[in-house]
Protein backbone atom coordinates (compact mmCIF):
# COMPACT_ATOMS: atom_id res chain seq x y z
CA UNK A 1 0.00 0.00 0.00
CA UNK A 2 1.37 3.58 -1.43
CA UNK A 3 2.33 5.71 1.73
CA UNK A 4 2.16 9.21 2.11
CA UNK A 5 3.43 10.92 -0.65
CA UNK A 6 6.58 13.27 0.04
CA UNK A 7 5.14 16.84 0.35
CA UNK A 8 6.08 18.73 -3.27
CA UNK A 9 6.80 21.78 -0.95
CA UNK A 10 10.24 20.50 0.14
CA UNK A 11 13.23 22.95 0.31
CA UNK A 12 15.61 20.63 -1.87
CA UNK A 13 14.30 16.98 -2.61
CA UNK A 14 16.53 14.21 -3.52
CA UNK A 15 16.39 12.12 -6.44
CA UNK A 16 14.34 9.53 -5.02
CA UNK A 17 12.03 11.49 -3.35
CA UNK A 18 11.14 13.27 -6.54
CA UNK A 19 10.07 9.91 -8.08
CA UNK A 20 8.37 8.84 -4.90
CA UNK A 21 6.17 11.73 -4.73
CA UNK A 22 5.24 11.68 -8.31
CA UNK A 23 4.96 8.25 -8.07
CA UNK A 24 2.69 8.08 -5.28
CA UNK A 25 0.49 10.68 -7.49
CA UNK A 26 0.15 8.38 -10.14
CA UNK A 27 -1.46 5.66 -7.35
CA UNK A 28 -3.83 8.47 -6.18
CA UNK A 29 -4.95 9.08 -9.49
CA UNK A 30 -5.42 5.40 -10.79
CA UNK A 31 -7.33 4.38 -7.96
CA UNK A 32 -9.83 7.43 -8.26
CA UNK A 33 -9.82 6.85 -11.92
CA UNK A 34 -10.38 2.94 -11.05
CA UNK A 35 -13.25 4.03 -8.69
CA UNK A 36 -14.81 6.55 -11.05
CA UNK A 37 -14.37 4.63 -14.52
CA UNK A 38 -18.20 3.47 -14.71
CA UNK A 39 -19.84 6.61 -13.64
CA UNK A 40 -17.63 8.85 -16.71
CA UNK A 41 -18.84 6.19 -19.07
CA UNK A 42 -22.26 6.76 -18.21
CA UNK A 43 -21.57 10.66 -18.11
CA UNK A 44 -19.13 11.03 -20.62
CA UNK A 45 -18.48 8.25 -22.53
CA UNK A 46 -16.17 10.44 -24.90
CA UNK A 47 -13.88 10.81 -22.50
CA UNK A 48 -12.55 7.28 -22.10
CA UNK A 49 -12.21 7.33 -26.19
CA UNK A 50 -10.03 10.35 -25.46
CA UNK A 51 -8.03 8.87 -22.70
CA UNK A 52 -7.69 5.39 -24.01
CA UNK A 53 -8.45 5.25 -27.81
CA UNK A 54 -11.53 2.75 -26.83
CA UNK A 55 -14.21 2.28 -25.12
CA UNK A 56 -14.22 -0.81 -23.50
CA UNK A 57 -14.71 -0.88 -20.13
CA UNK A 58 -12.95 -4.67 -19.70
CA UNK A 59 -10.05 -3.73 -21.59
CA UNK A 60 -9.67 -0.30 -19.80
CA UNK A 61 -9.92 -1.28 -16.26
CA UNK A 62 -7.36 -4.19 -17.16
CA UNK A 63 -5.07 -1.53 -18.60
CA UNK A 64 -5.62 0.56 -15.09
CA UNK A 65 -5.22 -2.11 -12.67
CA UNK A 66 -1.93 -3.17 -14.68
CA UNK A 67 -0.32 0.36 -14.42
CA UNK A 68 -0.98 0.35 -10.92
CA UNK A 69 0.36 -2.80 -10.33
CA UNK A 70 2.97 -1.00 -11.93
CA UNK A 71 3.39 1.93 -9.84
CA UNK A 72 3.01 -0.11 -6.63
CA UNK A 73 5.86 -2.36 -7.97
CA UNK A 74 7.71 0.96 -8.65
CA UNK A 75 7.06 2.63 -5.07
CA UNK A 76 8.51 -0.43 -3.69
CA UNK A 77 12.07 -0.91 -6.21
CA UNK A 78 12.37 3.15 -5.21
CA UNK A 79 11.95 2.62 -1.53
CA UNK A 80 14.19 -0.11 -1.81
CA UNK A 81 17.00 1.58 -3.77
CA UNK A 82 16.56 5.35 -2.30
CA UNK A 83 19.77 5.67 -1.21
CA UNK A 84 21.30 4.05 -3.80
CA UNK A 85 19.49 6.47 -6.39
CA UNK A 86 20.40 9.45 -4.16
CA UNK A 87 24.26 8.37 -4.47
CA UNK A 88 24.23 8.41 -8.30
CA UNK A 89 25.12 11.22 -10.41
CA UNK A 90 22.20 12.51 -12.32
CA UNK A 91 20.94 10.00 -15.33
CA UNK A 92 21.27 11.80 -18.93
CA UNK A 93 18.76 12.05 -21.02
CA UNK A 94 20.39 10.56 -23.91
CA UNK A 95 24.08 8.94 -23.84
CA UNK A 96 26.22 11.11 -25.94
CA UNK A 97 27.99 7.90 -28.09
CA UNK A 98 24.50 5.25 -27.41
CA UNK A 99 26.39 1.97 -27.31
CA UNK A 100 24.19 -0.97 -29.10
CA UNK A 101 22.44 -3.17 -26.13
CA UNK A 102 20.62 -6.52 -26.11
CA UNK A 103 17.14 -6.38 -26.55
CA UNK A 104 15.48 -5.66 -23.33
CA UNK A 105 12.24 -7.84 -22.24
CA UNK A 106 8.79 -5.70 -23.56
CA UNK A 107 6.21 -4.71 -21.39
CA UNK A 108 3.85 -7.58 -19.95
CA UNK A 109 0.88 -6.09 -22.39
CA UNK A 110 -2.79 -6.72 -22.89
CA UNK A 111 -3.91 -4.85 -26.06
CA UNK A 112 -7.10 -4.99 -27.42
CA UNK A 113 -6.48 -7.68 -29.84
CA UNK A 114 -5.51 -10.03 -27.53
CA UNK A 115 -8.23 -12.81 -26.59
CA UNK A 116 -9.09 -13.44 -23.85
CA UNK A 117 -7.92 -10.66 -21.62
CA UNK A 118 -5.20 -11.48 -19.09
CA UNK A 119 -3.64 -9.64 -16.65
CA UNK A 120 0.04 -10.46 -16.10
CA UNK A 121 1.45 -12.24 -12.84
CA UNK A 122 3.00 -10.00 -9.86
CA UNK A 123 6.02 -11.90 -10.32
CA UNK A 124 6.20 -11.01 -14.54
CA UNK A 125 5.44 -7.10 -13.45
CA UNK A 126 7.76 -6.77 -10.58
CA UNK A 127 10.14 -8.74 -12.98
CA UNK A 128 9.92 -6.51 -15.90
CA UNK A 129 9.51 -3.03 -13.57
CA UNK A 130 13.29 -4.28 -11.89
CA UNK A 131 14.64 -4.56 -15.21
CA UNK A 132 13.29 -1.20 -17.26
CA UNK A 133 14.82 2.35 -16.43
CA UNK A 134 12.40 4.35 -14.11
CA UNK A 135 11.88 6.38 -16.77
CA UNK A 136 10.26 3.60 -19.53
CA UNK A 137 7.83 2.39 -16.49
CA UNK A 138 6.80 5.82 -15.74
CA UNK A 139 5.95 5.82 -19.79
CA UNK A 140 3.92 2.85 -19.23
CA UNK A 141 2.29 4.06 -16.74
CA UNK A 142 0.94 6.67 -17.84
CA UNK A 143 -0.41 4.88 -21.14
CA UNK A 144 -2.34 2.19 -18.99
CA UNK A 145 -3.66 4.99 -16.91
CA UNK A 146 -5.12 7.31 -20.13
CA UNK A 147 -2.47 10.32 -18.87
CA UNK A 148 -2.26 12.80 -21.64
CA UNK A 149 -0.40 16.36 -22.36
CA UNK A 150 -3.01 18.00 -20.56
CA UNK A 151 -3.09 16.49 -17.32
CA UNK A 152 -2.06 18.86 -14.13
CA UNK A 153 0.75 15.98 -13.63
CA UNK A 154 2.24 16.35 -17.25
CA UNK A 155 4.84 18.63 -16.51
CA UNK A 156 6.83 16.56 -13.65
CA UNK A 157 6.08 13.54 -15.25
CA UNK A 158 7.78 14.70 -18.69
CA UNK A 159 10.55 15.65 -16.81
CA UNK A 160 11.20 12.57 -14.67
CA UNK A 161 10.61 10.30 -18.20
CA UNK A 162 12.99 12.43 -19.57
CA UNK A 163 15.68 12.90 -16.95
CA UNK A 164 15.31 9.05 -16.31
CA UNK A 165 16.35 7.37 -19.74
CA UNK A 166 12.20 6.63 -20.79
CA UNK A 167 11.21 7.69 -24.51
CA UNK A 168 9.48 10.71 -23.83
CA UNK A 169 8.95 11.85 -27.63
CA UNK A 170 7.78 8.38 -28.46
CA UNK A 171 5.10 8.80 -25.79
CA UNK A 172 3.99 11.98 -27.40
CA UNK A 173 4.19 10.28 -30.70
CA UNK A 174 1.33 8.27 -29.57
CA UNK A 175 -0.52 10.26 -27.93
CA UNK A 176 -0.87 12.56 -31.01
CA UNK A 177 -1.17 9.51 -32.92
CA UNK A 178 -3.94 8.35 -31.11
CA UNK A 179 -5.70 12.09 -31.48
CA UNK A 180 -5.52 11.70 -35.23
CA UNK A 181 -7.27 8.56 -35.11
CA UNK A 182 -9.91 10.04 -33.16
CA UNK A 183 -10.33 12.80 -35.59
CA UNK A 184 -9.94 10.97 -38.82
CA UNK A 185 -13.04 8.69 -37.64
CA UNK A 186 -14.95 11.08 -36.52
CA UNK A 187 -14.88 12.97 -40.34
CA UNK A 188 -14.63 9.10 -42.00
CA UNK A 189 -16.44 6.33 -40.40
CA UNK A 190 -16.07 3.06 -41.48
CA UNK A 191 -18.93 2.56 -43.39
CA UNK A 192 -21.30 -0.59 -42.15
CA UNK A 193 -21.42 -3.74 -43.87
CA UNK A 194 -25.05 -3.57 -45.68
CA UNK A 195 -27.64 -5.55 -44.50
CA UNK A 196 -28.44 -8.85 -46.59
CA UNK A 197 -31.53 -8.94 -48.47
CA UNK A 198 -34.87 -10.59 -46.94
CA UNK A 199 -35.34 -13.63 -48.05
CA UNK A 200 -38.63 -13.88 -50.42
CA UNK A 201 -39.30 -17.72 -50.80
CA UNK A 202 -38.67 -19.55 -53.54
CA UNK A 203 -39.87 -17.51 -57.30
Amino acid sequence: MSAAATPAELPNPSRAERLLCLVRKLIDFGRDLAATLHQRAATDPRSLVRSFGICDLALILLRIRRGLLCANTLETRLVQNAARLDAERKPRSAPARPRPRPARPAAPRAEASDTPLALPTEAEIAAWVRRRPIGAVIADICRDLGIACDHPLWRELQRAITRERGNYVRLVSEIIDRGARRIAEAWFPSPRPAAAPAATGPP
